[in-house]
């Protein structure tokens, strides 16, 4: 399979975000926890398909959380990354095996260039994170991260796991 093809079908559509311009019309009391789960007003917002679509127009702008649309633009709070990668599986393309990241809302990522896996420092140590569209983060889950330990390369005091032909420090 090709890889740019395995792509294009994971991930959809991304309405083009960066060229809407709307102006800013407040804040809205929406919250996405740590674990992924997105709140209206202190209450769980249980219908996926609507966290779905409020996920397709979130963009980050200058370390602020928005909902983007052409006509208005509203700021909401996210405590850690808004989204939460929750499995993965390999797929073999013709650019080599890539890593498959699914998230807490069902949509797949391909480890790659285009998303790569970043360490982002904390105060004790260094958490990994898939940097995706629009300046958005998907923490990598401890059962995922546990996953990847065990198939991770060592090479001098790091470890790695390789996806797409690119080796991704993991810690």
């Amino acid at each position: 399979m090709d890889l740019s093809a395995l792509s294009q079908q994971l991930e959809g559509a991304i309405p083009p975000l960066d060229t809407w311009d709307p102006p800013y019309c407040g804040e809205i009391d929406i919250v996405i926890k740590a674990d992924g789960s997105w709140h209206y007003l202190g209450s769980p917002i249980s219908r996926l398909a609507l966290v779905k679509l409020f996920a397709k127009v979130l963009v980050k702008e200058q370390n602020n959380y928005f909902l983007k649309t052409p006509v208005e633009k509203i700021k909401i709070q996210v405590d850690d990354a808004p989204f939460v990668i929750i499995d993965w599986y390999q797929s073999d393309t013709e650019q080599g095996t890539v890593i498959c990241c699914v998230d807490n809302l069902e949509r797949t990522f391909l480890l790659n260039q285009a998303h790569p896996l970043i360490l982002k420092p904390t105060r004790s140590q260094a958490l990994p994170y898939i940097q995706l569209h629009h300046g958005l983060l998907a923490k990598i889950n401890r059962t995922t991260y546990y996953q990847w330990a065990e198939i991770a390369q060592q090479i001098d005091d790091d470890f790695f796991i390789e996806s797409a032909g690119i080796l991704f420090q993991l810690g």
